[in-house]
């Protein structure tokens, strides 16, 4: 089975911005696809990624049109920017209406520097080589997987970042199905606690906004 990415680009005046100073700030929207439809009707994959965290949130669709893009971005939250291509699911009115009642900032990629939007198609060429190990030329299952190998790659430690996906965007370990219980595990001073985890996350993410720059 052939894997195909959208990428419509146009030229444009290349500029770039700093890593932003939290998580799910600026996100990366990208369509994956069209392939072969599945068992589900799904030809596309809408893809977020995180600016900072490099987490990735994926979801299977039938079409890649405005209205999917627009609803995806209302149910998973406003961010401050939203960085895609210049493809006309994401420059429409539609669009251009959503992130002005939301106040997103919505940039093209075709504006910035080529590694802007860079990082999400990277991603999801990487996901097509994992995806295909799954597939089914028979029953069309690709989308069965996915969720798993989203989960697989938002656990790995990013080479950008130098940190877990998962621990940047939440601030805590994935917990797994494999790890060891504890009944009667209890927090002394939770709010000591809680103020010493919000410094230390705070410590990650700049240290991660370095790692990024260089």
């Amino acid at each position: 089975m052939k894997f195909n990415i959208l990428r419509s680009k146009t030229p444009g005046h290349l500029k770039s911005f700093d890593p932003p100073t939290d998580v799910f700030q600026v996100l990366h929207m990208d369509f994956w696809g069209p392939v072969r439809t599945s068992e589900q009707g799904n030809r596309y994959l809408l893809v977020l990624t995180d600016n900072l965290s490099k987490y990735v949130i994926a979801k299977a669709m039938p079409n890649n049109t405005a209205k999917a893009a627009a609803e995806f971005i209302m149910v998973h939250g406003a961010p401050e920017r939203i960085i895609t291509d210049n493809g006309v699911h994401f420059n429409n009115t539609l669009m251009k209406n959503i992130t002005t009642m939301m106040r997103i900032a919505h940039a093209f990629s075709a504006s910035y520097h080529p590694q802007t939007n860079g990082q999400v198609e990277r991603f999801n060429a990487t996901f097509c080589t994992q995806l295909s190990k799954y597939y089914d030329e028979n029953k069309d299952d690709w989308d069965d997987y996915l969720q798993s190998v989203i989960y697989a790659y938002n656990t790995g430690s990013h080479a950008t970042t130098g940190f877990v996906q998962y621990e940047l965007a939440f601030g805590r370990k994935q917990k797994s199905p494999f790890d060891p219980t504890s009944d009667n595990f209890t927090l002394s001073q939770p709010d000591a606690i809680y103020k010493h985890l919000i410094k230390a996350r705070r410590i990650i993410l700049k240290q991660a906004q370095a790692n990024i720059r260089h």
